[in-house]
């Protein structure tokens, strides 16, 4: 494995480890019995990070392989961020 996909590669754990961290916040918060309403600013932005990493992931995957001509990343099946 090279270095650029492994450097990708390492994006994507900590985005994975990043996205468990919120949601184990979200289920603190959902605990201790907030409400709906209040969840919903937390809600939201779990969905918006999540998204944006997927989004990022892709882009760079993308430029990585067509403007660095990384063939090894053609071959790699990607996975969606958790």
């Amino acid at each position: 494995m090279g270095d650029m996909r492994r450097a990708l590669d390492d994006v994507r754990l900590a985005m994975d480890r990043f996205m468990d961290v919120l949601n184990a916040e979200i289920e603190s918060a959902q605990k201790t019995g907030l409400t709906e309403d209040k969840m919903k600013p937390q809600l939201i932005g779990y969905i918006a990070i999540k998204d944006s990493g997927k989004i990022y992931l892709d882009w760079a995957h993308h430029y990585i392989s067509q403007a660095f001509n990384k063939e090894e990343l053609e071959e790699e099946e990607e996975g969606p961020v958790s």
